[in-house]
């Protein structure tokens, strides 16, 4: 899998995660939401 495939695939849960988060705001679907985001960053996807 190349960078430019896992930062997309990245990006793609990061924002799935995120309106799942903002649907239920529970706290098991923040943490999806954060370890995402952190997945993101890590990547240097640009949020």
């Amino acid at each position: 899998m190349t960078l430019a495939e896992r930062k997309r695939e990245a990006l793609e849960k990061y924002k799935s995660a995120k309106a799942h988060y903002l649907e239920t705001l529970s706290q098991s679907d923040w943490l999806a939401f954060c370890e995402a985001k952190r997945t993101c960053m890590l990547l240097g996807v640009r949020i």
